[in-house]
């Protein structure tokens, strides 16, 4: 059957979905034309209900109820008929900023934000730091035979530690930080932890600093690697989806599992913005919907961050808070 959707099929699936989003309640012919066709007769809304059951767009989950969305439906709504909706944007700014002093910080607030903002679960998963690039490398005198690293990245400062100098004189931190900037700026993390400084025989001095650069790199990486955070995973509960104990028992096995998680953020690697609605199209995801985006500073990708919730989801919203937070994430310079 050809699946191509005339005009008035449209507006009757898209009041259908609307409703039932709302409501949770099949929508009668009657109702679709009091609310959304008054032009259109009774009979012909119950023709085309009939003709978009047909096509696989509706369904009827038990002998007596009502037609509802399939997940077919949800994605044809989701492709067609979302529109931004005004989101308050100084005060999602003021949330993610407060108290916010570095990178993860505020990705991992915005999670939260989220998931306040939509009332479903999100989740954050760190991006992979492989190609964070070193802009420069500090170290600042402490003036106890003591010196603080500080590691600064394109997406901010990353590290700082305290650590101990060997005997200085001179300049000796002057020509440390000549050193440390000549040898690590401008390159990925990636790339200097698989290459080895060779320093000259009259610099030999300054080889604990650079083992302590290294080791604090190593641990950065470290620590960012599979780092994944969940947000208001008890929100399920407040959908009457919630009264179905399968729904219930997919959904936490779901978000318990964080390498589940993980794989369905990160295969969608090269899409900015990503919706996937039932099992159809993410093993696991029965009766459920994922929607995620990736998230940018200043052109650098910083993580990947998702909602997750039932098939039955308030896509408008959601997708306009995930847009609306990564235009605020990624000025937060300006």
């Amino acid at each position: 059957m050809d699946d191509k959707l005339t005009e008035r099929k449209r507006k009757v699936l898209q009041a259908l979905v609307d409703s039932y989003i709302t409501s949770v309640e099949p929508i009668s012919s009657s109702a679709i034309q009091a609310k959304y066709l008054p032009d259109v007769s009774t009979a012909t809304i119950r023709s085309e209900l009939s003709h978009l059951e047909e096509m696989g767009y509706l369904i009827q989950p038990h002998v007596s109820a009502g037609r509802v969305p399939s997940s077919k439906a949800y994605k044809y709504y989701v492709e067609n008929f979302i529109n931004d909706e005004d989101i308050d944007l100084d005060q999602i700014r003021d949330e993610i900023t407060q108290k916010c002093d570095n990178v993860i910080e505020i990705v991992k607030n915005g999670a939260k934000i989220v998931s306040d903002a939509t009332n479903y679960t999100s989740m954050l998963m760190i991006a992979n730091s492989d190609t964070l690039t070193i802009k420069d490398i500090k170290l600042l005198d402490m003036y106890d035979g003591n010196a603080l690293v500080l590691i600064i990245t394109d997406s901010g400062v990353i590290k700082d530690k305290e650590i101990k100098l060997p005997r200085i004189e001179g300049n000796y931190i002057e020509v440390a930080n000549t050193l440390l900037a000549k040898s690590f700026a401008g390159k990925t993390l990636s790339q200097i932890l698989a290459a080895q400084v060779d320093l000259d025989s009259e610099l030999k001095e300054f080889r604990q600093i650079f083992e302590d650069v290294f080791e604090l790199l190593s641990e950065y990486k470290k620590s960012r690697e599979g780092q994944l955070y969940v947000e208001g995973a008890d929100k399920i509960f407040e959908y009457p989806e919630a009264k179905n104990v399968d729904n219930v028992k997919n959904f936490m096995t779901i978000v318990g599992k964080k390498d589940k998680l993980k794989e369905l953020l990160s295969d969608d690697a090269d899409i900015e913005f990503s919706v996937k609605i039932g099992k159809e199209d993410a093993e696991g995801l029965d009766n459920m919907a994922l929607v995620s985006a990736k998230y940018h500073i200043k052109g650098k990708e910083v993580g990947q961050l998702g909602v997750i919730g039932p098939e039955r989801m308030d896509y408008k919203k959601v997708l306009s808070v995930l847009k609306q937070l990564g235009k605020i994430i990624d000025n937060l310079d300006d």
